[in-house]
């Protein structure tokens, strides 16, 4: 088994894709994340190649002058945009495991415990499918373009390994054990979550429905108890 010390080192894994956005005072801060809350907006409704730089500095309220000063171009925006979404990410997983106390305190790991660590986990993302697909997207749009494969592949595994230290760290809280390795594991929930969504769109549906009771029934499958 892992022991707690390399699950935290995989947890903190992300620090170097966090740490893009440290220095930076609150205004130029408040700034880029308007940009990118517009973009993804705008990337969900026509895709990344269907939104020009223009059309986001419009949508944010902002000219093209403060659009370069703070992206070298639309491709550097997109790897941000990516980097965000890890660290909002991980950051949402570490609230999901306070859910679960620890084995000591007589905690056993109960469905309901986990349907509520998955409850927490997704009250913190995206609520829109159109938010959802706009990460779609963005992942698309690195398969196309050779010089963003390398900076998406970095998001890619400073979020497996940083779900898979918290994992293991949630399997050592309550004394269980998963049946496949942790990234497999992280794999297979994006997997369930990206495909959910992508059904809800087709359905016309605003928000993806059945997520939560998905990833908790895939998880409670996933995990043996000791």
């Amino acid at each position: 088994m892992t022991s707690t010390r390399e699950a935290h080192r995989r947890a903190d894994s992300h620090a170097d894709v966090e740490a893009s956005g440290r220095g930076m005072s609150p205004r130029r801060q408040a700034t880029r994340e308007r940009l990118m809350d517009a973009a993804v907006e705008l990337f969900g409704e026509r895709g990344v190649l269907g939104a020009s730089v223009e059309e986001i500095c419009e949508r944010a309220g902002f000219t093209r002058g403060a659009f370069y000063s703070n992206f070298e171009s639309k491709d550097e925006l997109c790897l941000d945009v990516l980097r965000r979404t890890c660290e909002q990410l991980i950051e949402a997983m570490k609230t999901a495991i306070e859910v679960i106390p620890h084995q000591h305190d007589g905690a056993m790991l109960t469905e309901d415990l986990i349907r509520d660590a998955v409850a927490v986990f997704l009250e913190a993302q995206p609520k829109e499918v159109a938010e959802q697909v706009a990460m779609m997207e963005l992942r698309l749009h690195a398969v196309r373009t050779p010089e963003l494969r390398a900076g998406w592949l970095a998001v890619h595994e400073s979020i497996t390994s940083g779900v898979t230290g918290l994992l293991e760290i949630a399997m050592q809280r309550v004394g269980g054990r998963l049946s496949m390795p942790p990234a497999a594991v992280v794999e297979l929930l994006g997997a369930v979550y990206e495909n959910t969504v992508v059904m809800s769109v087709l359905r016309g549906e605003s928000r993806p429905s059945g997520l939560a009771q998905q990833l908790a029934t895939l998880l409670e499958g996933l995990i043996e108890r000791d």
